[in-house]
């Protein structure tokens, strides 16, 4: 059921996730159905294996899949993300929308890394610092490449909504998968946004793990209003 995947204005990961929402729209995937390893899944749609791995991430901070240790990637059975994700279809992000969702990203972005401080694990905070130290090895002559900067900027965030372990706030945010990400391609076009988005991310994952949740809140409030100003 899977085809090759071509790339044109959209990067390949992208590409992926559409494929797999589709699948799951037309039920050709359904609740509880694995998917094909990594490496297969890479050969029947002709992309990297790295292209796959940030789908399956993107994925799974959607709610749309669960990736279970050992056992491998499952469509996941939440009635909330389909609601969710079917609401976020309808919403475009227009010039005097982006204060709003600016908003909703405070209330929202907040909660979610107060409660990351209480729930990931040290496991998960390795992961979240090796997202901040590639991001910041990419950084070169005060620049990082757009594609890239919109790519960690979802890896990162998705992260932290996922630590919250809570299904229903990361339903919502999925629904604003599309949403977040057009933003992205504003605010990555805006010089030195990127780097210093990444250097607010890396405070943040300090704070996470330090288990400071009164720093985690604030650093996550002032990248945002940072992030609002910029826009």
């Amino acid at each position: 059921m899977f085809v090759p995947v071509v790339s044109e204005n959209t990067n390949r990961s992208q590409r992926i996730v559409a494929q797999i929402r589709s699948l799951v729209a037309e039920g050709k995937l359904k609740p509880g159905d694995r998917l094909p390893p990594e490496r297969e899944l890479a050969q029947l749609m002709n992309v990297s294996r790295t292209s796959v791995r940030e789908a399956i991430q993107i994925l799974a901070t959607m709610g749309m899949v669960t990736i279970k240790k050992g056992q491998g990637i499952f469509i996941a059975q939440n009635d909330a993300t389909s609601l969710m994700n079917t609401l976020g279809e309808l919403l475009v992000v227009k010039k005097d929308e982006i204060k709003d969702l600016l908003e909703v990203r405070k209330v929202l972005e907040t909660q979610a890394v107060s409660l990351a401080v209480e729930r990931a694990s040290d496991e998960e905070l390795l992961t979240l610092r090796e997202i901040v130290e590639d991001a910041l090895a990419r950084i070169t002559t005060n620049e990082v490449d757009p594609a890239y900067a919109r790519e960690h900027d979802a890896r990162f965030h998705g992260a932290i909504f996922s630590f919250t372990r809570n299904h229903v706030l990361i339903a919502i945010v999925s629904s604003l998968y599309h949403v977040y990400d057009r933003m992205r391609s504003r605010t990555t076009t805006i010089p030195g946004r990127a780097i210093q988005s990444i250097k607010d991310h890396q405070r943040i994952m300090e704070a996470i793990s330090r288990r400071d949740k009164d720093a985690a809140v604030q650093a996550m409030l002032e990248h945002i209003q940072s992030v609002e100003r910029a826009l």
